[in-house]
C-alpha cells in the first residue's frame, strides 16, 4: 500500500522548482499553509525529514531530493497515461469488449472476424479474458467476461446464445501411429496410450458426456498439458493421444504432421457458439458483435 498521495509528489516537486513555500503554493493553487500541511504529513507519512527551512527558503534533504527526482517521473508517467486514456471533445466514446475463447486456446480465426466487428463498430476495443478456471456459462453470468466463444453444449435460459458453426470432436495421434490406420475408432482404442487433455475439467458436449460415460471406460493415464497448442506438440511427439475438434487442428492435418480419425459410428459432433448474459448492460452492442461473429462463421466455416 502506498503512503503518499499523488499530491503530496507535486508538492515535492514545486519546492524543488520554486524554492520557497510561498512560491510553490503559488504555482499549486494552495495556500501556504496548505501546502505546509502536505509537507507535515508527507513526512509523518514516511517518518523522516524532507526539508530544513533555510531562511525563507526550504532546502532538499537527501531524502527529500529522492523524492522529489522520484517526482518527476512519476507526475509525468501519470500525465501521459491520462492523456493516453482520455478522450477528447471530438472522439466518442470507447467500448472495451472482454472476450473469453474457451475449450480451446486457439486464436488464428479471432483476428480476422474482429476486423469485420471494428468495420461496422470502429468504437469498440477487445480485451482477452484467459485466466479463469470456470466454465463459460459461470463466466459470463459472473460478469468475467462480456461475451464467451466456446464449444459444447451450453445449458442456460439467462443466456443468450449464437451458434457459430458446426464442428466435429475427432482422435489425434501421430501419422505413424497404429490409429491412424483406422477407419473410426472407439473408446477401447484409447486405453493402452496416455491420454493428453487441455484440462481435466468436466465439460458439457465433450468426450467425456459423449464417449467415456456411454462406453463405460476412459484412459488410465491423463496428462494434462494446460493449452491446446501444448495439448498438439504432445501428440505430435508422440506423447499419448487426444480428442479435439477438427477446426482446432486443420493447420497439422493440412500439413501432415497429425492425423486424425472419426469416434463411433456417427462421429461426435459438437456446436460453437458465442455467450451473452441477458440483461448486459451492453446487451444491444453485444448482440451486433455476436451477430456479426456468426455471419462471419458461417461464411468462412
Amino acid at each position: 500500500m502506498l503512503r503518499l498521495q499523488i499530491n503530496h509528489y507535486r508538492m515535492a516537486q514545486a519546492i524543488k522548482t520554486h524554492g520557497t513555500v510561498s512560491a510553490a503554493a503559488q504555482a499549486l493553487g494552495l495556500t501556504q499553509s496548505a501546502l505546509s500541511h502536505q509537507i507535515a504529513e508527507a513526512e509523518r507519512r514516511l517518518g523522516r525529514k524532507l526539508f530544513a527551512r533555510v531562511g525563507r527558503r526550504l532546502s532538499l534533504t537527501a531524502a527529500g531530493e529522492f523524492l522529489a527526482t522520484s517526482a518527476d517521473t512519476i507526475l509525468m508517467e501519470a500525465a501521459l497515461a491520462e492523456s493516453t486514456l482520455m478522450a477528447t471533445e471530438d472522439t466518442e466514446p470507447v467500448e472495451v469488449i472482454r472476450i473469453g475463447t474457451f475449450a480451446y486456446s486457439c486464436y488464428r480465426w479471432l483476428p480476422q472476424v474482429l476486423k469485420e466487428v471494428q468495420l461496422a463498430m470502429p468504437n469498440v476495443l477487445f480485451e482477452f479474458i484467459t485466466d479463469t478456471s470456470k466454465t463459460p456459462l459461470r463466466s459470463v453470468m459472473d460478469g468475467d467476461v462480456d461475451l464467451a466463444i466456446a464449444a459444447g453444449r451450453i445449458v442456460g435460459s439467462n443466456v443468450h446464445l449464437d451458434v457459430l458453426f458446426d464442428d466435429e470432436l475427432v482422435a489425434i495421434c501421430p501419422p505413424d501411429h497404429a490409429m491412424a490406420a483406422k477407419r473410426r475408432v472407439e473408446a477401447a482404442d484409447f486405453l493402452n496410450d496416455p491420454f493428453i487433455t487441455y484440462s481435466t475439467v468436466y465439460e458439457i458436449g465433450f468426450e467425456e458426456e459423449l464417449l467415456w460415460r456411454p462406453s463405460g471406460c476412459r484412459p488410465a493415464k491423463y496428462l494434462r498439458a494446460g493449452l491446446t497448442e501444448a495439448v498438439i506438440e504432445l501428440v505430435k511427439a508422440d506423447f499419448g493421444l487426444s480428442i479435439l475438434s477438427r477446426w482446432a487442428v486443420e493447420d497439422q492435418l493440412r500439413d501432415g504432421s497429425l492425423a486424425c480419425v472419426s469416434i463411433g459410428k456417427q462421429g461426435l459432433p459438437v456446436k460453437w457458439s458465442c455467450l451473452r448474459r441477458k440483461g448486459h448492460q451492453n446487451e444491444a452492442t453485444l448482440e451486433q458483435i455476436s451477430q456479426i461473429i456468426a455471419h462471419w462463421c458461417q461464411q468462412n466455416f
